[in-house]
């Protein structure tokens, strides 16, 4: 028997009727007009932002040119040239050689060096300051009067200093101005002379300071008592242990020469912890037995008999270089200068 088999007729394709046909093409021109329209409108954008960007890339960067006297507001002022770093260095040499000069009592060689300064910044206050009280401690007040002027002369001083140079200018008598100086006073040394301190109290440059010391009688008869009060310049971190403090008391002998003691001395923080961390100065006692007082430790006990007691003198060094001194009567810091550096064993 023959099997059959029964194959399905082929689905039929509908035919495409003219009202479809006609339909496509209308919407396919109103696209097509669409596009041109967007086209028209954003083109001459698009061209002008093309332009653009390739113009700007054809331009390297202006350099940045400094401002004209008439953006900075003040036409009279002149474009300042970049202070040249080792001018700067040299400078900053010399003043700090010069005021550790100051410090050891070395007047000659600190005036040196800040008038080389001097030379070379004219017009700096600091440096004319410094001049002008170095020349008060020479006894020179006519100079030291004309560089006070120089620095009230100078525009755009700080108030503080402008006053200052007024004041010194008063004090020395008006001879920078042409007044007559007083015969009796123009001789006479300033009464901060020989002092050059800033208004923390410190020695310029220094990290440390002696900003006060009393000599009074001590609680055992026959003893003095000096309190010395140290400070740290604000801001400074001080390592105590870098810090020595020399205090020495003089004695006059039987034919008038005057000497180092050798009485006892004993010396006492009265302020721990010594830190300097608030600002605050640390206080130190130092007490002396005096020469004529027979106690134990004078110097008569130790041989030395018929001194008298003359004065003091107080050294303070930071990292074996010197920082300030005091001494009563002055002229002891003169007839017995303190060396400027410790050798870095010293104790």
């Amino acid at each position: 028997m023959t099997q059959s088999t029964q194959t399905s007729p082929p689905i039929p394709r509908q035919p495409i009727g003219a009202t479809f046909a006609v339909a496509v093409g209308v919407l396919g021109f109103f696209l097509l007009l669409q596009f041109f329209a967007v086209a028209w409108y954003f083109l001459p954008i698009l061209r002008e932002k093309v332009v653009e960007s390739a113009t700007v890339a054809s331009v390297p960067p202006a350099q940045e040119s400094p401002a004209t006297p008439a953006q900075t507001g003040n036409p009279t002022l002149p474009d300042r040239p970049q202070p040249d770093p080792l001018l700067v260095q040299k400078i900053g040499r010399l003043v700090g050689e010069s005021d550790r000069s100051y410090r050891v009592g070395d007047y000659e060689t600190a005036l040196k060096g800040i008038n080389e300064a001097a030379d070379l910044l004219p017009d700096d206050p600091g440096i004319l300051l410094r001049r002008a009280r170095l020349l008060e401690t020479l006894q020179q007040p006519a100079e030291a009067a004309a560089d006070y002027a120089q620095v009230a002369a100078l525009p755009g001083l700080a108030p503080e200093l402008r006053a200052q140079a007024e004041r010194k200018l008063t004090q020395l008598g008006g001879v920078a101005s042409g007044t007559p100086a007083n015969p009796a006073t123009e001789n006479a040394p300033s009464p901060n002379a020989p002092e050059m301190r800033e208004d923390t109290g410190l020695q310029p440059g220094a990290s440390l300071g002696i900003v006060d010391t009393k000599l009074r009688d001590g609680s055992t008869p026959g003893t003095k008592t000096l309190r010395v009060a140290i400070k740290a310049r604000p801001g400074t971190s001080v390592d105590s242990r870098q810090m020595k403090l020399h205090v020495s008391f003089y004695e006059q002998d039987e034919t008038g020469e005057v000497q180092l003691t050798n009485s006892q001395v004993v010396s006492q923080w009265i302020s721990p912890p010594i830190n300097w961390a608030d600002n605050e100065p640390e206080l130190l006692d130092v007490t002396y037995i005096l020469p004529d007082s027979q106690l134990p430790g004078s110097a008569a006990s130790n041989g030395a008999p018929g001194r008298t007691f003359v004065g003091y003198s107080v050294g303070i060094y930071y990292n074996n270089e010197l920082q300030d001194t005091r001494a009563d009567p002055g002229n002891l810091a003169r007839k017995f200068p303190l060396p400027l550096y410790l050798k870095q064993d010293s104790q």
